[in-house]
């Protein structure tokens, strides 16, 4: 495999080493929630809002996670606007209905190449189940697939895990470790999961249980927002960086309210600023740097 350039970790992390990120790649959950809110709901809907979420959090996250489908407007206002935030851009295919919920998602290959050779890209993202009932627990060629295309294209490989399930199964946390073993072995630049818990047990536990993923997956890692409740967000990403993940990237949890207010820029650009900045300072303090622990 070809040696990974360590200085692509320093376009999309703070300068302390830890990832304070925004994701605006989701697609038809996406229009649920605009559905949800009684907002318009089309595709070009969704592409204005995710240029508009773009445009207004660049500045402050280390870095943007787009998709091509809808966000080909994002992907340009932060390639345009804003170069000292680190790109990050989904080559995930989801099998999903119109509002979701989805059920499935595989590599999309083709789509690699074509991304990075447009430029400005820091890192590909792939999304993955992994399944605690199945034999097979996740797309794991496709992950193999993925990571080994990533360093040959010169980019960062971000492989999101996420464990099916709910968090008060027995068994749900044991299988985010497993999870987190699996993918990990597969060594990528940076691991994506949940929240130990969801959020729901106290940051203790938290903690404990992040330190259990942080020893099964032995690359830098993030926590992903849905599923925690809004206010219990920050105070659960604390206890995970504390358990020693390196960071965040976040979606609602960040942007969820500007899709609710009569001006969404003005949200955005205040509510969601200030959610996201609020992150920050939890991952300055917190975090694990990526240097402590990346190959």
């Amino acid at each position: 495999m070809p040696h990974r350039d360590r200085s692509l970790y320093d376009t999309i992390s703070r300068a302390g080493g830890g990832f304070a990120m925004v994701a605006i790649d989701a697609r038809e959950s996406m229009r649920a929630l605009f559905r949800d809110a009684g907002r318009p709901h089309e595709d070009d809907d969704l592409a204005d809002f995710k240029e508009l979420a773009a445009r207004e959090l660049s500045a402050t996250a280390s870095a943007v996670l787009c998709d091509p489908l809808h966000g080909g407007g994002a992907i340009d206002a932060v390639r345009a606007n804003h170069h000292g935030t680190g790109l990050i851009v989904a080559v995930d295919h989801f099998d999903e209905p119109r509002y979701g919920p989805l059920r499935e998602s595989r590599l999309d290959l083709d789509a690699m190449t074509r991304i990075v050779e447009a430029g400005g890209v820091s890192a590909l993202k792939l999304y993955l189940f992994w399944r605690p009932e199945a034999d097979r627990n996740f797309r794991a060629d496709d992950a193999r697939i993925f990571v080994e295309r990533c360093a040959e294209l010169g980019v960062l490989s971000l492989l999101e895990g996420v464990v099916t399930g709910h968090p008060d199964d027995p068994g749900w946390n044991d299988s985010l470790v497993r999870a987190a073993e699996q993918m990990g072995s597969l060594k990528p630049d940076v691991y994506k999961t949940q929240v130990p818990t969801f959020g729901r047990e106290d940051d203790d536990t938290i903690e404990s249980e992040a330190r259990r993923v942080s020893d099964a997956v032995g690359v830098p890692w993030v926590v992903l927002s849905n599923g925690v409740a809004g206010e219990r967000f920050p105070t659960a990403v604390g206890a995970a960086c504390r358990g020693g993940a390196s960071g965040v990237l976040a979606g609602r949890g960040v942007w969820r309210d500007a899709l609710t207010a009569s001006d969404p820029a003005a949200e955005l650009a205040t509510g969601a600023r200030a959610r996201l900045q609020e992150l920050i300072v939890i991952v300055d303090a917190y975090a694990r740097p990526w240097q402590t622990v990346a190959a």
